[in-house]
């Protein structure tokens, strides 16, 4: 296991995190494990997640797939902020998860036909009842009181 600090991620990346955490008026956390599993088989056997997803987020670990394959499929650093994401809006917000991950997808650009099965509806339901601009506001309704304790 390894802290994120310790990822090898570019400036750029820790720079687009920091911009949408100012976007969703939370502190950037950086706080998480990442368990990079051995191999396809161990990821399955850890997550019960399909290889076509490359990471879960589950209580301030991340586990991922193997990072040479998410490297290869030039997806790494995608899905590394992706599960850094749930991570800060887990800790500031009470959302209802299809909103968690439609959020995620929407501020990090993704297009329906670029994904499918839950995530795909989850984007879908997202952006038909809240806008960009709105997600500030949108979030706003769900978030922790600062006494609360995860």
């Amino acid at each position: 296991m390894t802290d994120l600090i310790s990822l090898e991620v570019g400036q750029d990346f820790l720079d687009r995190f920091e911009r949408i955490c100012e976007f969703l008026g939370v502190e950037p956390d950086l706080n998480v494990t990442v368990f990079e599993c051995s191999s396809l088989e161990e990821f399955n056997q850890m997550t019960g997640m399909g290889y076509h997803i490359g990471a879960v987020y589950v209580n301030g670990v991340v586990y991922t797939q193997p990072f040479a394959i998410l490297k290869k499929k030039e997806c790494f650093e995608d899905i590394i902020l992706h599960e850094l994401l749930h991570h800060v809006l887990q800790l500031n917000f009470h959302l209802p998860h299809w909103a968690e991950e439609g959020i995620i997808l929407t501020l990090l650009g993704t297009k329906p036909e670029e994904i499918f099965g839950y995530h795909r509806e989850c984007l879908l339901r997202f952006s038909e009842e809240v806008t960009y601009e709105e997600i500030p506001h949108f979030v706003d309704r769900y978030r922790r009181s600062h006494l609360e304790h995860r």
